[in-house]
């Protein structure tokens, strides 16, 4: 029987003297193999990238409006509060539980620094801090005020300064100071602010929230005044409660946990905010509850439950429905690329069956020198083999080089967009480890039955008819 080595040594010789036949049995499986890995890739990395910004197992249920006096318009909303929070969190397959309340009321921003400066309506929630624990802002993100509560007042300077110690402002409804009201934003916010608004405007495109922070002179510089109960839309504000004031915030930084459009501060706030200028029943009430499953395949189940016996209803998951498409189109690509490989691996069987007709000579004087059928059958499919490796590293290769090339046009040629990733495809491990199984493994298909045929050929037979 003819040793490892000498077989590995007469294959690589056959495939140098076949190169043609060689060239041609790869070519197909070159091109499937490629658009496997390609599509595969671009599925995984935009699918990646949807969820990151959308993600699956993470839901946020709210109460339905209906209407009650149909063409009239008014609507009536069931309560989200703290019962009905308290038995969200006793589910099964529920991780955590974060309820949110939204700012109900107008509210006027300033954001400035030096020759930067925003104006602007508030759209803002408030959420616990405690769910940014894990967060670098997270020893930052706290309720200052309730903090404060039972310390000695500090008085601010004289006017018309009224000075008070750094991150601090002073109330003027009765000259104390008070901590600056931590904010977050969004990443959704700073790339629709950098693409959208920053650049028409001469405005500095921020970068890392926290390298733009340190530009700009630090924490203590980063300023963000809120007017209460303000607006620069014409409405009346006659139903609200209390005067308009002005409080002063800090901006943190960037936390996919904040609001996609606005800006995050602790609940705390925002409920003695609503109390102050809606009352009572705008103070304990959430504007939704943001839900982490288990998994995603928690999903369907949590939400008829939460439709049938608490009467609310999720969000619409934009985050699932282009999962979802994404699946089902590269589900028709991957179809078309084993197509390809099917069809080459064809064209691989047919071109041995060829090879061994024209190799008769060869397979009997093989034969005639002693070699068993195990070593003729392990020459037709080690050439299979190499074919197929030898095609898989070049497909991946080109899956490579077109992926690198497509994000290149893509940063060259598309407009910003936000949230454009730095690249639309993933090439992990085990796609390209995949690609060159499923290369091999076809080319081992494709030249089976050639290499039985040729194995099975007598000597005198195979001599006689050369």
């Amino acid at each position: 029987m003819m040793s490892p080595g000498r077989l590995a040594r007469l294959v690589g010789h056959n495939a140098i003297r076949n190169r043609r036949h060689f060239a041609l049995s790869a070519f197909g499986i070159v091109v499937g193999i490629a658009a496997f890995i390609f599509f595969l890739a671009l599925s995984m990395g935009v699918r990646g990238w949807v969820l990151e910004l959308f993600p699956i197992d993470q839901v946020e249920v709210i109460a339905p409006r209906t209407s009650l006096i149909g063409s009239l318009g008014m609507e009536s909303q069931a309560d989200l509060n703290d019962a009905v929070a308290a038995k969200i969190r006793e589910h099964d397959g529920v991780r955590a539980v974060v309820p949110r309340m939204s700012i109900a009321f107008p509210a006027l921003g300033v954001w400035w620094y030096q020759d930067t400066k925003l104006k602007f309506d508030v759209v803002g929630d408030g959420i616990n801090p405690t769910y940014l624990a894990d967060e670098p802002q997270g020893a930052l993100f706290r309720d200052y005020e309730a903090e404060e509560k039972g310390k000695p007042a500090v008085q601010c300077g004289p006017a018309p300064k009224l000075f008070c110690p750094d991150l601090n402002y002073c109330d003027t409804r009765n000259n104390t100071c008070h901590h600056r009201v931590p904010m977050l934003v969004s990443r959704k916010l700073v790339e629709i602010y950098n693409t959208q608004f920053a650049k028409s405007r001469g405005l500095p495109v921020i970068g890392a929230m926290e390298e733009f922070i340190v530009q700009r002179g630090g924490l203590s510089k980063m300023r963000l005044h809120l007017d209460l109960g303000a607006t620069m839309i014409e409405a009346t504000t006659s139903t609200l409660r209390g005067p308009p004031r002005r409080i002063e915030g800090v901006l943190l930084g960037i936390s996919d946990k904040a609001i996609p459009i606005g800006v995050t501060v602790p609940i705390g706030y925002v409920e003695r905010w609503n109390r102050e200028y809606l009352g009572d029943e705008a103070a304990s009430t959430y504007s939704s509850i943001v839900v982490q499953l288990d998994g995603k395949d928690q999903v369907g189940p949590f939400a008829s439950w939460v439709e049938k016996q608490l009467g609310l209803r999720l969000q619409d998951s934009q985050g699932q429905q282009f999962a979802t498409v994404i699946f089902v189109v590269t589900l028709f690509f991957l179809l078309i690329s084993f197509c390809i490989v099917t069809i080459s691996a064809i064209n691989i069987a047919h071109n041995f069956f060829m090879q061994v007709s024209e190799r008769r000579r060869e397979i009997g004087l093989l034969r005639a020198l002693g070699a068993s059928q195990a070593d003729i059958r392990g020459v037709f499919l080690g050439e299979a083999a190499l074919i197929g490796l030898v095609a898989g590293v070049v497909g991946m290769g080109a899956a490579v080089a077109t992926g690198t090339a497509v994000n290149l046009l893509a940063r060259q040629f598309l407009p910003d967009l936000p949230f454009q990733p730095a690249s639309f495809f993933a090439f992990e491990w085990w796609i390209l480890a995949g690609g060159l199984v499923f290369s091999v493994l076809f080319c081992l298909l494709g030249g089976f039955l050639p290499a039985r045929k040729a194995a099975r050929m007598a000597p005198a037979q195979a001599l006689a008819q050369q």
